[in-house]
């Protein structure tokens, strides 16, 4: 067991390695990756040409990966656990892919099908060898990044915010290794001059709540800001924001092909433009009323006359006005006022039309812009 003295060494002998970017070009930016991204590059065989896109931008000197030694250490003690995860996952996915050829397949097809199936299943292994080569490849990763180790400051500065109930404490977790990381991130950020990025999947603990969870909790505001240093859930979006032509040329050579969106993550996306669209109508209504051109009528005086006017907007009924008004207070609290509008003719188009394109993948016809 190495001591904290030699960690700490070779933290300083990595952070030289800083120095040696080739001449002429510019500085790398740092991506400082939580474990659960490392293990989730592990586990999902998926990312396998993520994981040579990542190599290449190395490579090229584009990126530089900081490991610090904890993170290590984490992933370290999952490996055992990450190769017995993605064997039952892969297998479980192959036996239901199997299933599903012989239940719906062309009967003239299947056979065929499930042999191609049961090939891969032999040759996988049940994919224990496919996520042992990931982890190699992953270790040969940290092998050659940039390290950095618990330092007495850093345990200062997340003992304060565990007392202060500060994320990433905010949820009455016990995560002083989330808060280890996020303070020796601020470290790097505050001391360097190059770029930085910290990239998470953990939103409960450093995203913004309740809220665009891409963005990082207020909590850790003084150390992200628009150009010095970034906060991303999803490596992808990290790499396609920092070095996009590098990166585009580099999964084009890996042949790289997004993953479907998950159904939780259209239905989420779904909920917020709907939210969006019936606020700014709201807005509307509330601007007719300010102007005169829309009046409340009370629910007891509303009647079969009334129907036209309210379908043109001319009326609206007192007990429906009330609903509305605290459903937008529902909305503002959800997303924040700043984040609602007004938006501009572009801005409003890209909106409807998102809405619309994702809706129609759930089965509903083209245009439905209902709320």
């Amino acid at each position: 067991m190495e001591s904290k003295a030699a960690l700490a060494q070779e933290g300083e002998g990595d952070m030289a390695k800083r120095e040696t970017a080739p001449a002429g070009k510019p500085r790398p930016v740092g991506l400082l990756l939580d474990t659960c991204v490392w293990i989730d590059l592990a586990v999902n065989h998926g990312n396998e040409p993520l994981l040579s896109a990542l190599d290449s931008l190395c490579r090229q000197h584009v990126i530089e990966l900081i490991v610090p030694q904890l993170v290590r250490d984490e992933f370290a003690r999952n490996k055992e656990r990450i190769i017995k995860e993605s064997g039952r996952s892969f297998a479980g996915a192959l036996k239901r892919a199997r299933a599903a050829v012989w239940t719906y397949g062309d009967p003239r097809k299947r056979k065929k099908a499930v042999e191609v199936i049961d090939d891969i299943d032999h040759r996988l292994n049940g994919s224990f060898e496919v996520a042992a080569e990931a982890i190699k490849r992953i270790e040969a990763f940290f092998a050659n990044a940039i390290g950095s180790v618990v330092n007495d400051k850093a345990i200062l500065a997340a003992s304060a915010r565990a007392m202060e109930k500060k994320a990433p404490f905010h949820n009455g977790r016990n995560n002083f290794a989330d808060a280890l990381l996020i303070e020796l991130y601020g470290q790097m950020v505050t001391n360097g001059s190059t770029q930085h990025v910290f990239i998470s999947h953990n939103v409960k603990d450093f995203s913004a709540q309740d809220k665009d969870q891409r963005q990082p909790h207020p909590d850790f505001a003084a150390y992200f800001s628009k150009g010095k240093s970034r906060y991303f859930i999803k490596l992808v979006d990290a790499l396609r924001a920092v070095r996009p032509s590098e990166f585009a040329e580099a999964m084009y050579e890996s042949e790289f092909t997004m993953e479907p969106r998950k159904a939780n993550e259209i239905s989420d996306a779904i909920e917020e433009l709907t939210d969006r669209v019936w606020y700014d109508r709201h807005m509307v209504a509330r601007h007719k009323l300010e102007m005169g051109r829309t009046k409340i009528i009370a629910k007891k005086d509303f009647g079969p006359q009334h129907y036209r006017d309210s379908g043109y907007g001319k009326l609206v009924v007192d007990d429906v006005w009330v609903r509305a008004l605290k459903a937008a207070r529902r909305v503002e609290k959800k997303y924040g006022k700043e984040n609602l509008g007004p938006y501009s003719k572009f801005e409003w188009g890209m909106i409807n039309g998102k809405l619309s394109a994702l809706r129609w993948v759930f089965g509903d016809d083209w245009d439905m812009l209902d709320t």
